[in-house]
């Protein structure tokens, strides 16, 4: 038996939508994939594609992970090189 479908309601698509297109913006402008951003933030792969493809709310705890990773990089700049792979690694590990 097939489920029935939810009704969202509109505001609520809204803001899926206006996160969506903030994760998708942050992660072009940093040149970071899906996967270097899961790694980083420690949200999994799977749930960036369905936050960036507009069809779940992330967490608040999801929220608050991308949001600490975008003000180190606004404040910090983006990491590259070298100076990208340890900073990647040390996120990792949850040293935002």
């Amino acid at each position: 038996m097939a489920r029935p479908k939810r009704v969202i309601d509109t505001s609520v698509k809204k803001e899926m939508s206006s996160i969506a297109s903030q994760w998708r913006r942050f992660r072009s402008a940093n040149a970071l994939s899906q996967k270097l951003l899961s790694e980083i933030t420690g949200v999994s792969r799977r749930t960036i594609q369905s936050i960036e493809s507009g069809s779940i709310l992330p967490q608040q705890r999801t929220l608050d992970a991308f949001e600490a990773l975008r003000v180190k990089y606004e404040n910090e700049g983006r990491p590259t090189g070298k100076r990208k792979r340890k900073q990647v690694e040390k996120q990792g590990k949850g040293e935002f």
